[in-house]
C-alpha cells in the first residue's frame, strides 16, 4: 500500500481518493489467505450442498412428495449455511486490523475515516455481489444434473437467483462491517452476526406474539428469499431490498459514527 499515493489523493478530490484507498484495500483483501480461504471455502460448500439438496428433491419428489423447484432457488436456499463464510471474510476485513494494530496505520495512510470506510465497503460490496451471482450460476448445473425434472428451471429464474444472491451477499457485508466496527472484535462480530441471520430468525419463531411474527418477515434472511425468488407475499422483491438497503444503512452508518467519535 502506498501511503503517499493515497495522501496524496485525499487532499483533492474525493472520488480520486476513494479509489486510490480502494486499491490499496483490495491489496489486503486479496493478501490475506484467511479471507481468500474463506470465499473459496463459501463458494465450495454452497455447490457441494446445492447438489445434495438437488438429490433429496429428486428422491422426494420420486416418493411422492412435492418438491419440484428450480435449481437457481434450491442452491440459493443454500446461502442459509454458505452466507456464514463471506459473512466471516467480512468482519474480518476491519477486525483483524483492530486485533493486530494496523488500524493505527491504516487511519494514518488515510486520514480521512469517510473515504476509508467507503473505500472497504465498496470493495466489499463489489467483491461480495460477484462472488454471489457466479457462485449460484455455477451451483445452479450440478443441482439441475442430481435434481433432474424436479429442478427444471428458465433462465428468469436463473438470473432472478443470481442477482438476488449477488445483492443480499452484497449489503450482508455491509451490515457486517457495520457490525464490526461496532464490536471491534473477530469473534464478537461474527458472533453478532451469525444471530442477526439466523439465530435471531429461530429465537423470535418460538414467541407465539403475532407482532413478532410480522417482524421476522423483515429481518435479512428472510428480504433476502422473497427478493430472489419474487415473491408477492408478504411482500414483494423492491420492498425486499429496500428492507435489505434499510438494515445496511442503519448498521454501517452505526459503525461510521463509531468509526469518527472513537479513537483507532
Amino acid at each position: 500500500m502506498s501511503s503517499p499515493a493515497i495522501n496524496q489523493a485525499t487532499s483533492g478530490l474525493s472520488a480520486p481518493a476513494l479509489m486510490a484507498a480502494t486499491r490499496a484495500e483490495t491489496t489486503k483483501f486479496f493478501g490475506l489467505r484467511s479471507l481468500t480461504g474463506l470465499f473459496l471455502a463459501g463458494f465450495v460448500a454452497t455447490i457441494a450442498l446445492s447438489w445434495v439438496l438437488g438429490i433429496s428433491a429428486k428422491a422426494s419428489g420420486d416418493n411422492g412428495f412435492d418438491t419440484a423447484m428450480p435449481a437457481p432457488l434450491l442452491a440459493f436456499a443454500t446461502l442459509q449455511f454458505g452466507q456464514l463464510f463471506f459473512a466471516a471474510a467480512s468482519a474480518l476485513h476491519i477486525t483483524n486490523e483492530y486485533s493486530s494494530g494496523t488500524i493505527a496505520s491504516s487511519l494514518q495512510a488515510v486520514p480521512r475515516r469517510g473515504v476509508f470506510l467507503g473505500a472497504k465497503a465498496l470493495l466489499l460490496f463489489i467483491v461480495n455481489f460477484l462472488a454471489g451471482a457466479v457462485m449460484i450460476l455455477l451451483a445452479t448445473i450440478p443441482t439441475a444434473l442430481s435434481a433432474g425434472e424436479y429442478g427444471t428451471f428458465s433462465f428468469p429464474d436463473m438470473v432472478s437467483a443470481a442477482l438476488g444472491a449477488g445483492t443480499y451477499l452484497a449489503l450482508l457485508s455491509l451490515m457486517v462491517l457495520g457490525l464490526g466496527l461496532l464490536c471491534r472484535n473477530s469473534a464478537g462480530t461474527i458472533v453478532c452476526a451469525i444471530m442477526l441471520v439466523i439465530g435471531l430468525p429461530q429465537i423470535l419463531q418460538l414467541i407465539p406474539i403475532e407482532w413478532i411474527q410480522e417482524v421476522i418477515q423483515y429481518l435479512p434472511t428472510n428480504a433476502a428469499t422473497f427478493m430472489a425468488t419474487g415473491a408477492s407475499e408478504p411482500y414483494g422483491p423492491l420492498v425486499a431490498l429496500m428492507v435489505l438497503i434499510a438494515w445496511s444503512v442503519a448498521l454501517l452508518g452505526a459503525g461510521c459514527i463509531s468509526l469518527k467519535r472513537r479513537d483507532a
